[in-house]
């Protein structure tokens, strides 16, 4: 009997409730490619089986195809360095069977300092084994930094509540110290039985109290210009005023560390229109950074000056200067060369926005061993630090 032709083998696919499979598998190379994140698929043997065009923007190695090449040898793989102690988070999830998620700092190609959060996601088959990983890169720098500002402002916001109770505490007995000051004095002007020698002392102490009430009164009056809320108005803005009351603030640590202060402010400035908080976080910052960065002494110097319609604000230091390759990453939120503790990495950065929003620019001149100088340009009218 002549034998009958088979009929044709037909594929079964699966069904899944959620997806159209034969419609997802035909755009599914245009779908991963279309991610904004950055996405890779490695198997068991961490070879490449997939990724899209972000991460090969991202982390791509080698110049074409990097599929069925090992990660580490295809890809400038952001776990590197987890993988070279022998567990990389993909690793991880492939042992765990678990979705592992890290946030990474990456330096990018351009040089620049990239926050990322990333999730390993493990694909089980049937039997319950890990067959690949699924990774997906999301660059979170533009968020973290704005939640980071958000917590400095808030911390800043906190402060100016914390100064304003501090101003009321004391200010109310400086004041009664004061007036108590003004009573003996006229007192003494009037009394003509004290002795002249005597006369002469308690005069000089009277006046000792009067200087010192007063001393702390100005001190309280900058903590609360300093704390001012970061939506606070704008208004015209001393800029020799705003360095002085920095530097008399700065005085204890600036003394404890035998640092020398120099003062080379023209008096001929004209004020800013600005918003007076961020002028004055503009030189808090950028002193803090100098008096750190003498931790044996040295001298820090202040200078104010204007050409045409601009004011020129210099934060110089004689500390051990700026590394060539870490000048272009400074700006950088989260790039710091300081102990852990000491600082996030952010004070640059936001010194810098700060003073873009006042359209102003800052730069920095440094020599490695022979300190660094920040130069800070402000018109004289901006738009006052606001946004638009």
């Amino acid at each position: 009997m002549a034998s009958q032709p088979a009929d044709p083998i037909i594929p079964i696919v699966p069904i899944v409730p959620h997806m159209d499979i034969e419609q997802v598998r035909h755009i599914l190379p245009e779908l991963i490619d279309s991610m904004s994140d950055a996405v890779v698929v490695v198997d068991r043997q961490q070879l490449v089986v997939a990724a899209n065009r972000r991460y090969l923007e991202a982390f791509g190695s080698l110049p074409g195809s990097v599929v069925r090449h090992h990660c580490q040898d295809a890809l400038h793989c952001p776990e590197g360095a987890g993988a070279r102690t022998g567990r990389c988070s993909a690793c991880e999830a492939i042992e765990i069977k678990q979705p592992v998620r890290r946030m990474r700092n990456l330096t990018a190609p351009a040089g620049t300092q990239r926050r990322w959060e990333a999730t390993f996601n493990p694909v089980l088959d049937a039997s319950g084994e890990v067959t690949h990983v699924v990774e997906v890169w999301r660059d979170i720098t533009e968020r973290s930094e704005l939640e980071a500002q958000l917590a400095h402002s808030e911390r800043l916001a906190s402060l100016g509540t914390l100064a304003a109770g501090v101003a009321h505490e004391l200010n109310n007995p400086m004041a009664a110290i004061l007036a108590g000051v003004e009573r003996l004095q006229r007192w003494l002007s009037r009394e003509p039985s004290v002795d002249p020698r005597h006369r002469e002392e308690i005069s000089g102490v009277l006046a000792g109290l009067e200087r010192e009430t007063q001393r702390c009164t100005e001190t309280t009056e900058k903590l609360l210009l300093l704390a001012q809320p970061v939506r606070a108005a704008t208004s015209w803005v001393d800029v020799n005023r705003a360095v002085r009351d920095t530097l008399s603030l700065l005085n204890y640590q600036i003394s404890k560390q035998g640092i020398r202060t120099v003062q080379e402010l023209d008096p001929r400035v004209p004020a800013v229109w600005a918003r007076e908080t961020g002028i004055r976080g503009v030189c808090m910052n950028l002193a803090m950074n100098a008096v750190q960065a003498m931790k044996d002494g040295g001298t820090l110097t202040m200078r104010t000056r204007s050409v045409d319609a601009r004011v020129i604000l210099e934060v110089e230091d004689t500390g051990p200067g700026i590394l060539p390759e870490h000048l272009d990453r400074i700006w950088d939120p989260f790039f710091t060369t300081k102990p852990i503790g000491q600082g996030t990495g952010l004070g640059l950065s936001i010194t810098r926005q700060v003073v873009a929003r006042q359209d102003g620019s800052i730069r920095v001149e440094t020599r490695p061993g022979h300190g660094a100088r920040f130069i800070v340009e402000l018109p004289v009218k901006g738009r006052g630090g606001t946004d638009g």
